[in-house]
């Protein structure tokens, strides 16, 4: 190829050659700067997803939490309630003892000292009241009990109540 063209010198084809690799490198440079300015785009993009995944993340913690306190409150919530039931079978024995007549039940108790030894109800407590009335219903006499009672219970400054009542009737 060199012999058939003698006007063009080696020079000039190495020139051109040198053309050609400043041309190519002139587009890859530009390539590259395009690169460039789509990897800061990504990073935004990217950014925006760990950001939506935190909030996420953020709010599942929260929903996990606000189960636990409720499954707490209820749990604390039945413990109050078998506290307030105590005090109401315990006035109920005084009001009807086993071998003998009902007696009048005008009272009220505060849980026993033997209550907050029973596991589980170290924090709780009841307070329990009976009334007693005599009425008379189409000529016959009869007595009236009531029973209310308040069982409590408390955790981490948060006290957790229930309130039972029973009501009883028997003839004179």
């Amino acid at each position: 190829m060199f012999l058939m063209c003698p006007s063009k010198s080696i020079k000039a084809i190495k020139a051109t050659n040198a053309n050609k690799a400043r041309s190519s490198l002139t587009y890859m440079s530009s390539g590259a700067r395009k690169a460039a300015r789509q990897s800061g785009s990504m990073i935004v993009m990217a950014l925006f997803a760990i950001i939506v995944l935190a909030l996420l993340a953020g709010t599942l913690v929260n929903m996990l939490s606000t189960s636990s306190n409720s499954v707490l409150f209820e749990v604390y919530g039945v413990r109050a309630k078998n506290a307030a039931q105590a005090g109401i079978q315990e006035l109920a024995m005084t009001a009807f003892p086993l071998g003998a007549g009902p007696q009048l039940c005008n009272q009220v108790i505060v849980n026993p000292a033997t209550f907050a030894s029973i596991p589980g109800f170290q924090s709780c407590q009841f307070t329990a009241r009976c009334t007693t009335s005599d009425i008379n219903f189409n000529g016959e006499d009869y007595r009236y009990y009531r029973f209310s009672s308040t069982g409590s219970c408390g955790f981490d400054g948060v006290v957790v109540s229930r309130t039972v009542s029973v009501d009883a009737m028997q003839e004179n």
